[in-house]
């Protein structure tokens, strides 16, 4: 089974430990490479840039904050799936029903 979500790391990059734990925070299938060097990315990858790399799906992420914001994003989509996956109502702290 192919993970959707692949990330391209390097072994020493601080950045890379703290998207890392994200992802397995997150509790999403997912790859993890560590490459030696960039050579090492797929050639479909060649000429996005220099790891990080998250690849989900059909979208190429790169760069730490836009990787760690993608991140944030489907955590936030993760707990509303989750949320509305039974028969019960959910009050916001008002009152109100959503």
């Amino acid at each position: 089974m192919n993970a959707m979500i692949k990330y391209f790391r390097m072994p020493n990059d601080g950045d890379s430990t703290v998207i890392q734990d994200a992802l397995d925070e997150l509790c999403m299938a997912h790859e993890t490479v560590v490459m030696e060097s960039a050579e090492e990315l797929p050639a479909d990858l060649t000429g996005q840039g220099r790891p990080p790399i998250l690849v989900d799906g059909h979208n190429v992420i790169t760069g730490s904050d836009h990787i760690l914001a993608h991140l944030e994003e489907l955590s936030r989509f993760k707990k509303h799936w989750y949320k509305f996956q039974s028969d019960a109502c959910y009050c916001d702290e008002q009152g109100s029903v959503e």
